[in-house]
Parts: C-alpha cells; sequence; structure tokens
C-alpha cells in the first residue's frame, strides 16, 4: 500500500478505536499491528516481544516510577502545607498576592515533582480553602493553580520529558536542563499576568494587610529548607554531571524520605500509599509507551515515516510554516486527547519530520511539553482541570476553572513564541552542561 493511504487507515483506526471508547494503549497497538497486517508483514510480529523487552527494561525509563514516588512522598508528609505558607510573604509586594503564592509555590514544588497532577493536587490542597476564605475570586483561584501545576512537567524533573527522550534517542539530562529557563519565563508571564490584572482590576484580590516584614521574611526560610535540600539533591547532581537523571532519582526518594521523616509527618503507612500510588501511575504509563511502541514500528518497518517526510521536502514548504501547523494540530489535539498520549500519538510522525527541516530535538521537545501543558488545561479532557474541580467542591467550579484556564493558555502561547524567537532560552544551558 501507498504511504498515504496506510497513513489514511491509521487515522480511521485510532479515530474509531477512541470514539469507541477502547483504551488508548490498546488502540495503538492494535493499529500498529493491523497496519503490519495489512502490509503483509505478518513476520513482524515475532519482533514484538523483542521490543517490549527493550523498552521495558530501559535504565532511561527507570526514572520514571521513581521521581513519581518521589512526589508522592512529598505530598504524603505534609510538608506542601508548611511550604505553601512560606511562599506568601516572598510575594505580598506584587498585586495580587495569595495568587501568586499559588504560581511561585507550584513553581518550587514542580523542582521536585516529575508530575503535572501532583503538582496541581499538593497546592490546591492547600491553597483553595484558604483563598476561598480570605474572599479570592473562585475563577482566579483555580485559573492560577490549574495553570502553576502544569509547570510539573516542564521544571525538571518531568516525566514527560523522560518519555520524550527515551522515544526520541535524546538526552534526559539535557532535557532536563534545557526545561528550566522556559518553565521560569512561564512562570514569571503567569505571575505578571496576574500582577497586572489585579492592579487594573483591584477588586479581584482583597485588600489584607501590607508588605511582609524583615522578621516575617526570616520566619518563612525554615519552610523553604525541605524543598531546597530535594532541589539541590536532584537537580544540582544532575547539572554537575555527578550523577544520571535516574541515578538522581533514586537519591530523591531516598531525599523525600528522610526529609519526609525529620520535617514532616511520613510515616510507614504514608510511604506505602506512596509506593502503591506510584505503580499505578507506572503502569499506566508504561502500558502507554510499550502501545506507541508496536506503532512506531510499524510506521518504522513500512516506510510511512520516511515516505512522509520526502512528500513534506517535496514541497518545499517554509520549515516554519509547517512548525506553526504542527502547533495547531497539538492545539486541536488537546481538546478530545489527554496530554501524554497525544504526545506519544503523535511523536512517531513528528518528531522525524520536524528533524528533517532542521529543527532542534532538544528545543522541539521544550515546546512539546508546552503544548502539553496547554492540553492539560484545555477543556474537556484536560486533566489538571480535574484535579482543581476535585478539590473546589463548588456547584460552579466546572465553569469558573475553565474560564480561569483561558488566559493562562494565552501566556503559554506567548512562551513558545519567545522560543521561535530566542531558542536560546532552552539550548543556552544544556549547552553548558
Amino acid at each position: 500500500m501507498e504511504w498515504w493511504a496506510l497513513l489514511i487507515v491509521a487515522t480511521l483506526l485510532i479515530t474509531l478505536f477512541l470514539v469507541g471508547g477502547v483504551w488508548i494503549p490498546v488502540t495503538l497497538g492494535v493499529t500498529g499491528m493491523a497496519l503490519l497486517a495489512l502490509d503483509g508483514r505478518l513476520n513482524m510480529f515475532n519482533s514484538i516481544g523483542i521490543l517490549f523487552w527493550n523498552q521495558a527494561s530501559s535504565f532511561v525509563l527507570l526514572g520514571i516510577p521513581l521521581f513519581i514516588f518521589m512526589g508522592e512522598l512529598i505530598l504524603n508528609s505534609g510538608i506542601s502545607k508548611q511550604f505553601y505558607r512560606s511562599v506568601t510573604p516572598w510575594v505580598s509586594f506584587i498585586p495580587g498576592k495569595l495568587y501568586n503564592t499559588n504560581i511561585m509555590a507550584s513553581t518550587i514544588f514542580s523542582a521536585v515533582s516529575g508530575s503535572s497532577v501532583a503538582t496541581a493536587a499538593s497546592i490546591s490542597a492547600v491553597a483553595i480553602p484558604e483563598l476561598r476564605q480570605r474572599g479570592y475570586k473562585d475563577w482566579l483561584i483555580y485559573g492560577s493553580l490549574a495553570a502553576g501545576g502544569t509547570l510539573g512537567i516542564l521544571i525538571p524533573p518531568s516525566t514527560a520529558m523522560i518519555i520524550y527522550g527515551s522515544i526520541v534517542n535524546e538526552s534526559v539530562a539535557k532535557l532536563f536542563i534545557a526545561g528550566i529557563l522556559p518553565g521560569l519565563l512561564l512562570s514569571s508571564l503567569f505571575i505578571a499576568f496576574i500582577g497586572i490584572l489585579c492592579w487594573l482590576k483591584p477588586h479581584l484580590a482583597p485588600s489584607e494587610g501590607g508588605r511582609a516584614t524583615l522578621r516575617e521574611f526570616f520566619a518563612s526560610l525554615p519552610g523553604f529548607l525541605p524543598m531546597t535540600l530535594l532541589i539541590i539533591t536532584v537537580i544540582g547532581t544532575i547539572y554537575s554531571g555527578i550523577v544520571t537523571p535516574t541515578e538522581a532519582a533514586a537519591m530523591g526518594v531516598l531525599g523525600a524520605i528522610v526529609i519526609g521523616r525529620a520535617f514532616g509527618t511520613l510515616g510507614p503507612r504514608g510511604i506505602l500509599d506512596a509506593g502503591r500510588k506510584a505503580v499505578v501511575a507506572t503502569g499506566m504509563l508504561m502500558f502507554i509507551i510499550l502501545g506507541t511502541e508496536i506503532l512506531s514500528f510499524a510506521f518504522a518497518r513500512m516506510g510511512l515515516t520516511r515516505d512522509l517526510v520526502n512528500w513534506v521536502e517535496s514541497l518545499n514548504a517554509d520549515p516554519w510554516t509547517v512548525f506553526f501547523v504542527v502547533c495547531l494540530l497539538y492545539l486541536l489535539l488537546g481538546t478530545f486527547i489527554e496530554a501524554l498520549s497525544m504526545l506519544l500519538l503523535s511523536l512517531p510522525l513528528v518528531h522525524p519530520l520536524m528533524m528533517s527541516l532542521g529543527f532542534d530535538s532538544i528545543w522541539f521537545g521544550v515546546v512539546l511539553v508546552i503544548l502539553m501543558e496547554i492540553a492539560l488545561i484545555s477543556p474537556p479532557v484536560g486533566m489538571n482541570l480535574f484535579v482543581i474541580q476535585s478539590y473546589a467542591k463548588s456547584s460552579t467550579a466546572s465553569r469558573d476553572v475553565q474560564l480561569g484556564a483561558i488566559p493562562f493558555v494565552a501566556m503559554m502561547l506567548v512562551a513558545i513564541l519567545a522560543l521561535c524567537l530566542w531558542p536560546e532560552l532552552a539550548l543556552w544551558l544544556p549547552g553548558h552542561l
């Protein structure tokens, strides 16, 4: 069959399965095997077992359960409550006050959690009751928490970057470091938006107290200590070259247990509960990854990816035009496909295409993660929206969360534009790794 016919068949099968409610990993795997069967390559089925073994025993992917485990340990230790309150004095001088606490707390928590959902859940559990009690507006509370939570997959450690790196054979350490400056840029854009909005419309943030005193600043420092120690343990050791990301994840788990016991309330039951949640989340992720591997294997063996790249090159299309078309497709997919599934579903075709047009793999990985962040707060399937709704417990939570997320999607698009204009935002730090 011609490559375009195979691509149409694959698209129709995936759409049919997804509409029918079939699990995404099953959809990807069955579609890949169907393509091999249609093209008369039944002998390739014998290679799938080897493919599974190679991927499931990957040293790089071992970091995923460890980073998830680390985030769950911090969540169960209760440190996040103390940490959230310690952040407040440092944003007291910015219009918006506790809205900005949500963003800053999410930014720092993201540096010890590889999960967007875990970041959103950890901060929301503390922030929503406190902000609502003080009279802050629901839609901006929820929007800031949903957007701040997305930083969990951009600021390292990031499970999304581990998966991207393992699939496209890219350095996970460089991907981690590449996410730092874009993550800080995005956090700054969120805070700037909130600050300007609350300066123009002061009624959005209640007038409470003034700027923090010097004594309050010093009193808040102990609350930063647990997170600071973990950040140094994980990110500091990776950037210095002492350990690999996977080894840093193991050190992070050990550090989270020690710190949780010393500074929080983490006990044996909390450790077991964190381990259970990490196993469930890892099983789900690996199931999707293995399904993606079958589809990628089918595309590669049948030459579909190569033929698609050759066809795009024959059009002599401007690389940036193709890039923006790809971004539009991701924005569309993000409204009805879960973020990670969207990435894995498209990566076998999109990554080779972008590399053939001259884009840098590290830079493109950062852009893809930001597009995933947009999908996480895009209704109706944005995972962060569901997390915030579960903590909001309000009859209007669904409407308020979706309304609050819209301005932050615009800030993410501004960040992508900044990366297009200044690629060094993502490439400068990895160049010094």
